[in-house]
């Protein structure tokens, strides 16, 4: 077989090892050995079935940590550095639960980061909630590679303090060169339709009305964020990001797959998709339909549209 066809079919092969400990009663009702039984079965395939496979050892075990921490928390805002001190007594554990030993490491870690991401994700509330001094200097630093984790959950607030804060100078500022490009501008014989309705629409906000707007953008933006994330977030999630940490170490172009993530891969490689067909876009923290795939189920209905805004989600009925 062409070597570089491996990748491809180990990404259905461990796919299909989700599927069988998925249905398999013995595993169904305990999550812990069916993730076990996977992790093993993915180390055998690695070893065994990799063209050219890295020794699974200490130092593997090392790079897979620091990948599985790096993937939760790529700005370091979640995790407190005593966070990362404590997960240093898997530095050299995780090759030994690939080959057979009590899987420790993953539920640890993932336990900590989903109370730390829940801690996290009510700090910004009180920050939106009162007007922002912009007047004092102040820095912040946004490069996680650049960054260390703070140390103290008083400086992880403040660090969301300035973070949040920045995000609402940046939507002031674009709001503030809005208002200053369209205050003065005349409709001409010249002017486009677009542009001319865009004039007419154009109404003169105080700073304070656009600082206030800014908030509301940004505190709507984190909602959406902290809903998704926290959406997302399953343990099959999080054991998928696990899982692929120790893959990417293995080579980078081999992935771990869950199933709803197989389902993506193959809707994409057969050209069938079993969703609506609509690409979603954020825009002045609205969700908009941004492209629609022809043929598909949106498309055909002729119901929904390039920038029609998605109020919410609901079922439907037969």
């Amino acid at each position: 077989m062409n070597k570089k066809f491996l990748p491809v079919l180990l990404v259905l092969t461990v796919a299909c090892f989700f599927f069988a400990f998925s249905r398999t009663s013995s595993t169904a009702d305990n999550p812990k050995s069916r993730y076990e039984k996977i992790l093993r079965n993915i180390g055998l395939i690695l070893e065994e079935g990799h063209y050219s496979p890295k020794k699974i050892d200490d130092a593997f075990s090392k790079n897979v940590l620091n990948g599985f921490i790096k993937e939760l928390d790529d700005d370091k805002t979640i995790f407190l550095q005593a966070d990362i001190d404590s997960f240093q007594r898997f530095t050299s554990k995780i090759d030994d639960e690939i080959h057979g030993n009590k899987l420790e490491s993953f539920y640890f870690i993932a336990e900590s980061y989903s109370r730390r991401l829940n801690e996290a994700s009510t700090f910004y509330t009180d920050v939106l909630a009162k007007p922002l001094d912009f007047t004092k200097e102040e820095a912040v630093l946004l490069d996680g590679d650049k960054a260390s984790f703070v140390k103290t959950n008083a400086e992880r607030k403040d660090l969301w303090r300035k973070r949040v804060k920045y995000m609402v100078l940046t939507r002031y500022n674009d709001m503030l060169e809005d208002r200053e490009k369209n205050k003065d501008r005349k409709i001409t014989a010249e002017t486009d339709s677009a542009t001319a309705d865009a004039i007419k629409k154009f109404v003169y906000k105080a700073d304070s009305t656009l600082e206030r707007e800014s908030r509301d953008q940004v505190r709507k933006q984190l909602d959406r964020y902290f809903t998704t994330l926290k959406n997302h977030n399953t343990t099959d999630e999080l054991f998928s990001s696990f899982v692929n940490a120790i893959t990417v170490e293995m080579d980078p172009h081999t992935n771990y797959m869950a199933p709803v993530d197989s389902r993506s891969f193959n809707e994409m490689m057969s050209g069938k998709f079993y969703g609506i067909g609509a690409q979603l876009k954020e825009e002045e923290s609205k969700i908009k339909v941004s492209s629609l795939v022809t043929g598909g189920p949106a498309w055909k209905s002729g119901e929904l549209g390039v920038n029609d805004e998605i109020m919410k989600i609901g079922q439907g009925t037969a």
